[in-house]
């Protein structure tokens, strides 16, 4: 059947709350713990023990007795990447060589671990709920006698699930809120026959263009961004390519020196971006930087991803 807008609008908010449910239901990350740490925690916390104890029991997850396997909240150990704020990346900071970023290093590989771990998660159980949710759809149109064809949706059939997404983003949650950009082009969802908008629309493009719009929200979202590049491992770095797109080209502009900025003060990044070491970096005046910040914006325009 052809379905009509209200049928796609429904659709959409089923999308929205699956996705929702996907989110925090891949929080939940087990892991196992060795023997000192099982003695520690019997020793220590008795009621967590006996906790663990009953989930293992619980979810046939027990693999000796000697081990236990506990469950990692990924969400709480990302956050927003708030544990970088404890480290000065800056190129006034003391760090001197390269050798001195080793404690933040670690802090990244850390949250890298961490992050890939969950998305994947979150992946797997998207694509399995939103299979077992139109295998449900089909039946119930088969009992009523109607064959499910191609849906095609409007951005106008979107904006049920936009405010959902913006929910997160006015929490200042980005990585839940951009999460939804990222499940959407899972390739289940082309397989079960719906089609997303045409490519110039993204909702990631969307919640990027309303944080900008936002005094509150576009520091801290574009400090997300610059670390979800190189937490993400580069995965997620498309964030950065339709932020820099969204500032334009012409420097001076309150965004664009807002970005340059934010680049400089994030020596990570910075580093990533020019392909130079930070301690190479640390010898520049921030003039220096700054002119070879907006040239490779410019060549990252012409050439996103380059």
């Amino acid at each position: 059947m052809e379905a009509s807008p209200e049928v796609r609008q429904k659709l959409v908010l089923v999308l929205g709350d699956l996705v929702c449910r996907c989110i925090e239901d891949a929080r939940k990350i087990p892991y196992i713990l060795d023997q000192q740490q099982v003695v520690e925690i019997l020793v220590g916390n008795p009621a967590f023990f006996a906790e663990l104890v009953r989930d293992e029991h619980h979810d046939h997850t027990e693999f000796s007795h000697d081990r236990l396997t506990a469950k990692l909240d990924a969400v709480t150990e990302l956050g927003q990447f708030e544990a970088l704020d404890a480290f000065d990346m800056s190129f006034s900071s003391p760090i001197n060589s390269n050798a001195d970023l080793d404690p933040l290093l670690d802090v990244i590989n850390q949250l890298s671990r961490t992050f890939v771990v969950y998305i994947g998660n979150m992946v797997t159980i998207f694509e399995k709920e939103f299979q077992l949710f139109m295998e449900k759809l089909r039946q119930s149109l088969q009992k009523a006698g109607v064959a499910l064809r191609a849906t095609e949706l409007t951005p106008s059939d979107m904006e049920g699930l936009e405010k959902k997404a913006n929910a997160y983003l006015h929490a200042g949650q980005f990585l839940q809120a951009f999460s939804f950009g990222q499940l959407l082009i899972s390739d289940v969802i082309s397989k079960e026959l719906i089609s997303l908008p045409p490519s110039d629309y993204t909702l990631n493009q969307k919640l990027v263009e309303r944080a900008m719009s936002e005094t509150t929200l576009s520091a801290p979202m574009i400090e997300f961004v610059l670390r979800a590049c190189y937490v993400s491992q580069g995965s997620w770095q498309d964030l950065f390519a339709t932020l820099v797109d969204l500032v334009g080209t012409e420097p001076g502009k309150c965004h664009r020196s807002m970005l340059v900025n934010r680049i400089e003060q994030d020596g990570i990044f910075c580093c990533n971006l020019l392909c130079e070491s930070f301690s190479n970096l640390k010898k520049w005046t921030s003039a220096e930087r700054r002119t070879a910040i907006e040239r490779r914006l410019e060549g990252w325009e012409r050439k996103p991803g380059a």
